[in-house]
């Protein structure tokens, strides 16, 4: 079976599959919770699912950012508010982004007043949330797990989200496939997750609206629109980057 499941995957699946399990493994071993949110922020996992979706942009790729934030945020809320064992939180936030994407992804059109409409209000939310949100000091915390054991639970998990990418559409681009790990690994420090991902909103939002303007306006190809996106990404993930450790530096010093 596990033949045959491998036999099914393309070469962008699989490119997915090895790099999300070493962006996973790597942050499993990080202590510090700032670079653990910060390697959480980087689109590697979304620049190829994308490639491995082989479709174009479109809003159900937007509101995957909103079902991210749900997802964290939920994590959080039930391992921290309600007390629901780590690994439970996880599975039941990971079950709604699923249910919520497989669900969505048969209404949601893909014209360019919804695609718009939807990037603008998810984005006004991630300002907001990235204002209002303050930095917290969180405990560092590494993996007592082996290796293997880490590798193997990741590349499950990112193979069952390949397996579903059809019934997901556009939500299966901004799973958290790197997020699960991260809940896990961070479950001492998750309001600092959780506070990266309106940050992903500020960086990733535009980087999908350049997309979608190269697809539309230029018929750029799925690898020519994830450039020209890369390149908007890294224009604001920049400073941002940098205003957000100095304020960290800043808060801690404090």
């Amino acid at each position: 079976m596990l033949n045959s499941i491998m036999g099914s995957l393309s070469p962008w699946d699989l490119a997915l599959l090895v790099v999300v399990t070493v962006m996973g493994t790597l942050l499993a071993y990080i202590s510090d919770p700032q670079w653990k949110a910060f390697l959480l922020g980087l689109p590697f996992p979304f620049t190829l699912a994308n490639l491995s979706l082989a479709e174009q942009v479109g809003p159900s790729h937007v509101l995957g950012m909103a079902a991210l934030l749900l997802f964290t945020n939920m994590v959080r809320w039930l391992h921290e508010g309600r007390k629901v064992p780590i690994v439970a939180s996880i599975a039941l936030s990971a079950g709604v982004y699923l249910a919520a994407g497989a669900f969505l992804n048969r209404f949601v059109s893909k014209g360019p007043l919804e695609f718009w409409i939807v990037l603008g209000l998810t984005f006004s939310a991630g300002v907001l949330l990235l204002i209002l949100l303050p930095h917290r000091k969180e405990p560092a915390h590494g993996s007592p797990l082996p290796v293997l054991v880490k590798i193997a639970a990741i590349a499950g998990v990112i193979t069952a989200i390949i397996l579903l990418k059809r019934v997901l559409g556009g939500f299966m681009t901004m799973f958290p496939m790197v997020g699960t790990i991260a809940a896990y690994e961070a479950r001492r420090s998750l309001w600092t997750i959780s506070r990266q991902i309106p940050i992903l909103i500020v960086t990733a939002g535009p980087m999908m609206g350049a997309m979608w303007a190269a697809q539309q306006s230029f018929h750029a190809s799925i690898p020519v629109s994830l450039t020209a996106g890369w390149v908007i990404f890294l224009v604001i993930m920049t400073p941002v980057t940098i205003a957000q450790m100095r304020q960290a530096g800043a808060a801690d010093a404090g």
